[in-house]
């Protein structure tokens, strides 16, 4: 897997706790019976898996606004895991026993046989990079919402609302949620009343 696509990847877990909180887990995995270069999205957080339809189609949202089509249809699955699922604790172990590794290669956890796995955000210790991911993020997001996607549009509102990778600027937050809710997109359509007041 290339540099640049696990900083992608980096700053969709990035885009996406920016708005419903921290990741305990966010991996990638090629697993051993699959074909070369599909991999599994394996996410754990406190605010999952709950309506796992919502969820997925959130996630996937923020996939699709940084990912290009031939890097997004490379992902065979996303799997939502609560923090105490068992695979999670063990692949905490494991994480623990070899010093918290980005990338790890044949490795069986709970009977799930990984070829390859990265890890972007570790159930051990958050990122550092937070800054420079929140950089890349705005890259990807800009270019996207710039393109006209209101799913990026709202989510470089937030990160203006917000001044996470940018300067704070409550007028560029309104700008882009009133692009995106101009193309029907409710979440800045909501953003936009609560400014309003």
């Amino acid at each position: 897997m290339s540099e640049t696509l696990l900083k992608k990847y980096s700053a969709i877990a990035q885009s996406i706790a920016q708005e419903k909180g921290p990741f305990k887990l966010f991996a990638l995995f090629e697993l051993e019976d699959y074909l070369p270069w599909e991999w599994d999205i394996v996410l754990s957080a406190e605010w999952l898996p709950g309506n796992k339809v919502e969820s997925l189609r959130f996630i996937f949202d923020k996939i699709r606004v940084v990912l290009n089509q031939e890097e997004f249809i490379k992902i065979s699955k996303v799997v939502l895991l609560d923090i105490n699922e068992p695979f999670v604790k063990e692949l905490q172990k494991f994480l623990e026993a070899h010093h918290n590794p980005k990338f790890f290669s044949h490795v069986d956890i709970q009977g799930v046989e990984i070829d390859k796995g990265y890890v972007i955000t570790s159930p051990l210790i958050p990122s550092e990079e937070s800054s420079e991911i929140l950089t890349q993020a705005l890259q990807w997001v800009r270019q996207a919402a710039e393109r006209g996607d209101s799913e990026a549009q709202n989510t470089l509102g937030l990160m203006y609302l917000k001044g996470e990778g940018v300067k704070k600027d409550l007028s560029l937050a309104e700008k882009w949620f009133r692009q995106a809710a101009a193309l029907g997109y409710a979440p800045a359509q909501d953003k936009l009343k609560v400014l309003s007041h």
